[in-house]
């Protein structure tokens, strides 16, 4: 009698044993016909199908479909670039608070006096100046040092010289890189 209720007492979590599942099949009482019914409906379930899940875009890659489709004027595409830029930590970096013309100039128009002139003494530029030259010396100065800014040019991989070792000229430029 022991030797039966441990049997009972094996935990399989989960994985059944061959021998087990017989012994359940044969004891098993009949069914009657409204369980049968039951029964048919849950396996009716359709199979799961799969789709192929295409890879989750990285945001700079949206931004640079985005380029390449000449849709930088969209609201969409600011609000992608400023949420790199969060990213990036480019707020705190950069004097202006971003890497971005239109964005800038936004700021520019919600700025007030006061807070045009400490960005200007924070660039390097007199602060003494009237609001309308201070604002177009801050454009110009933001201009000057974002010239390579995410819109205009992407950072990519460059390509390498190819050198080719049956060209004599080639040849002795890999000799001499080859002795270094």
């Amino acid at each position: 009698m022991e030797e039966n209720n441990s049997k009972k007492l094996d935990v399989s979590y989960g994985v059944e044993k061959p021998e087990d599942s017989a012994q359940i099949n044969k004891t098993k009482k009949p069914t009657t016909k409204t369980s049968k019914k039951k029964n048919k409906v849950t396996k009716k379930v359709p199979e799961k199908v799969e789709a192929k899940k295409e890879p989750k875009k990285t945001l700079i890659d949206e931004i640079n479909d985005m380029k390449a489709n000449n849709q930088t004027d969209s609201l969409e595409f600011r609000d992608k670039m400023s949420k790199l830029e969060s990213v990036l930590g480019v707020d705190q970096i950069s004097p202006f608070g971003t890497n971005e013309l239109d964005v800038f100039q936004d700021k520019l128009k919600n700025m007030s006096y006061a807070d045009m002139r400490n960005i200007a003494s924070r660039v390097g530029l007199s602060p003494y100046l009237d609001q309308a030259r201070i604002k177009q010396s801050l454009i110009s100065e933001f201009k000057s040092q974002n010239k390579n800014n995410m819109r205009n040019i992407m950072p990519e991989a460059k390509t390498s010289i190819q050198l080719d070792p049956n060209n004599p000229q080639h040849a002795k430029t890999i000799e001499i890189l080859g002795d270094i």
